[in-house]
């Protein structure tokens, strides 16, 4: 056996591909000399860089993807040798020869290094890299923005030689390749549902924007409805399952690189979320106006929730300005400041009060709060410009904001962001606000003959179809559906024995798909799989004997309520399910376009491996039901009677506002008898993991 010793910059020949060892004086050991391909090298040294391309504008964005996985260490091995064999041992080119070919570029396709010749080497790096790019999930890739940063961190030469390169003929603009990366969060597959959602059902939204015309606040919409019409137009009315990985980020790309945005934040990608909303729940035009109106009100909107803040704040001033951030999952813990001028001095946090104008509360000076906001009550009659600082970033991000204005039959709201690059003292300007002498006096509402008796005519047909509305926990009795119950078995799992079940759930799927029912034609690959998915799954334990558990840990607690009211208001089964997304929150309908942040906990009385008693279908939403299962008493989980806008028949839709806000009111009850339905929503996530018989599965959602 013998070994050569050489300084790792020192490019020498060496054998057929195995890794090299490193010494700790700075040496490596390399198996003995074989002649080394000079040639082949130098076709491989410079790469043409053939990326894909977004058109923006006039602009071109340009860029590649990089498979996420992980190669194990054999493979890791393998490349590593096969690049110092290619590269006369550089440990630069070494480093670069493995990711460069796996990149993929126009077409789908590898585009490093695929020259047409052959090489025991090269061959074997092609190979190992194929193997790693064969999905089109988003989030098994990562997006490379071909630019200049790219272009100088992978620069021809390095030191005293030339390396493995690109030559790229054309490059991202920076301001394009600065926009993409301050949004790449947008493209990490988080959104993915709903970029999906958009993208299978052009229809729906030609529906929404034909809409637009007939809303009572039309230009709400309009901005984020265009933009969603023009980037699910790039699909060319393909499924977005059915699309290439590359083609599914240059959709991602164009979408980010359009439309509204400030800093990391999209307003219309943010905003989308409506939009699936409105594509899943409104069953009619009707419906659907009576949605996009109600979630455009400033009532029900920001407004409402800051009207309730100073509530409970005890502001009574009839003109208020308030800054509110933080919202929705939004970075919360910088110390936002509301300032203003009044008569040429500043009234901010450390001069609270100016003449007859007080900053009310403030917020994260010191003690971080989960939703801040600050108040300032405008009290004499003055102009008011007001900027916004931030004192102290601890969110080292950027920061959204809004701030709402009240007047006397006025309200608007002002949306901006806090770069996070911006610093302490180099204020945003906001707004300038106008309060005359009018709007300090507390007028009483006048309301004409024609107004009262309209007025009159909504209270007393609120008092003949929805009476005093009241909410009870559902249980297993009120479903017009039978609750389906999964059997408890002691004796281990009948269909399949244990000792015969030699692949576990594969073996346990395997006697699913044996006992589907023949047919007069083979079954096709997707109706074979389709026993894979959850309503497969749930129809396979309750047709068979078995017990189902679940981790806690993995599934969002929820509850069912039924609606009781004087008439049927509601357009569905008069059931709603109530699930949380966020602690000291209360809860909402199921969503699918935003994962919960929350999970069970002791509060609701079920241990961390729980029973599962039951599922039942309401709407197209499946519901687990959990053994011993109860209402939670904790404040940190306030409880919602369920009585959400998007439920009412359009008939009775203007009425909306004062359902909302019975949601709020009323506290549900526990039912006399049976067992209540509490347990969760199962929507939000691509697989779920449930325990049968003991042996853990993954159930992909529906």
């Amino acid at each position: 056996f013998s070994q050569t010793l050489q300084k790792r910059e020192t490019r020498i020949q060496i054998s057929a591909p195995k890794m090299a060892a490193a010494t700790a004086d700075g040496w490596e050991i390399v198996e003995p000399k074989c002649a080394f391909n000079e040639e082949l090298y130098n076709q491989l040294e410079t790469v043409a860089m053939r990326a894909c391309q977004v058109g923006i504008g006039e602009k071109q964005f340009l860029f590649c993807l990089e498979p996420q996985a992980i190669m194990d260490k054999e493979a890791k091995q393998a490349v590593r040798a096969c690049a110092a064999a290619l590269s006369r041992n550089c440990r630069e080119c070494m480093s670069r020869i493995p990711k460069f070919a796996q990149f993929i570029g126009e077409d789908g396709k590898h585009f490093a290094f695929c020259q047409e010749f052959s090489d025991p080497s090269l061959n074997k790096l092609r190979e190992i890299c194929q193997a790693t790019s064969a999905s089109n999930e988003v989030a098994d890739y990562h997006m490379i923005v071909v630019d200049s940063e790219f272009q100088v961190k992978y620069k021809a030469r390095v030191g005293d030689f030339d390396h493995v390169h690109f030559a790229c003929g054309q490059l991202t603009p920076d301001d394009l390749a600065a926009k993409m990366k301050d949004l790449s969060t947008y493209l990490n597959g988080s959104f993915d549902h709903r970029f999906q959602r958009l993208v299978d059902d052009p229809a729906s939204l030609q529906v929404i924007q034909n809409e637009l015309p007939n809303l009572v606040r039309p230009d709400h919409w309009k901005a984020v409805t265009n933009w969603a019409v023009n980037f699910v137009a790039k699909a060319n009315g393909r499924l977005w399952s059915r699309l290439a990985a590359q083609e599914k980020f240059g959709i991602m790309a164009f979408a980010m690189l359009t439309g509204r945005s400030q800093g990391n934040v999209h307003f219309d990608m943010q905003q989308a979320s409506n939009l699936v909303d409105f594509m899943n729940d409104a069953h009619d035009t009707a419906a659907l106006r009576a949605m996009m109106d109600d979630r455009s009100n400033p009532e029900t909107y920001q407004v409402s929730r800051v009207a309730e803040l100073l509530r409970d704040k005890k502001v009574t001033s009839l003109c208020t300005v308030t800054l509110v951030w933080g919202v929705d999952g939004q970075p919360h813990k910088s110390d936002l400041d509301l300032h203003t001028k009044v008569g040429g001095q500043e009234l901010y946090y450390s001069c609270k009060q100016v003449g007859k104008c007080k900053l009310d509360f403030d917020a994260n000076a010191s003690n971080i709060e989960k939703n801040p906001a600050e108040n300032i009550s405008l009290n004499q009659v003055g102009t008011f410009e007001f900027r916004v600082n931030n004192f102290n970033n601890r969110d080292n991000k950027d920061v959204p904001f809004q701030v709402i204005v009240k007047k006397p039959g006025f309200q608007e709201v002002h949306s901006g962001v806090w770069p996070v690059r911006r610093k302490n003292g180099e204020f945003l300007n906001v707004c300038t606000v106008v309060v005359n002498s009018e709007d300090l006096e507390e007028k009483p509402v006048d309301l004409s003959e024609a107004e009262q008796k309209k007025l009159a005519n909504k209270e007393a047909e609120w008092e003949r179809l929805f009476g005093e509305p009241m909410s009870v926990v559902a249980c297993e009795e009120d479903l017009e559906c039978p609750l389906v119950k999964c059997a408890a078995s002691q004796g281990g799992f009948s269909p399949l024995a244990r000792g015969t079940a030699q692949g576990g759930a594969q073996a346990v799927f395997a006697q699913m798909l044996s006992k589907k029912a023949a047919s007069s034609q083979t079954p096709t690959l997707a109706e074979r799989c389709q026993l894979e998915t959850l309503s497969g799954f749930i129809k396979y334990v309750t047709d068979n004997e078995c017990s189902v558990e679940v981790n806690t840990r993995n599934f969002v607690p929820a509850y069912v309520t039924r609606i009781i009211t004087k008439s049927k208001v509601m357009a569905g089964s008069g059931f709603s399910i109530n699930a949380y997304h966020r602690k000291n929150e209360l809860p909402q309908q199921p969503r699918t376009d935003e994962q919960s942040t929350v999970r069970f906990d002791d509060c609701w009385g079920v241990p961390a491996r729980a029973r599962v008693r039951g599922f039942v279908q309401i709407g197209k939403i499946w519901f687990m039901l959990l053994k011993d299962a109860h209402l939670p008493t904790d404040p940190v989980w306030p409880l919602g009677a369920g009585m959400y806008p998007t439920q009412l028949a359009p008939e009775v839709h203007h009425h909306r506002s004062k359902w909302a806000s019975f949601n709020t009111l009323v506290t549900p009850s526990n039912p006399e008898s049976g067992t209540p339905l509490i347990g969760s929503a199962l929507v939000g996530l691509p697989t779920f993991q449930f325990i049968m018989d003991g042996c853990e599965i993954s159930v992909r959602g529906d």
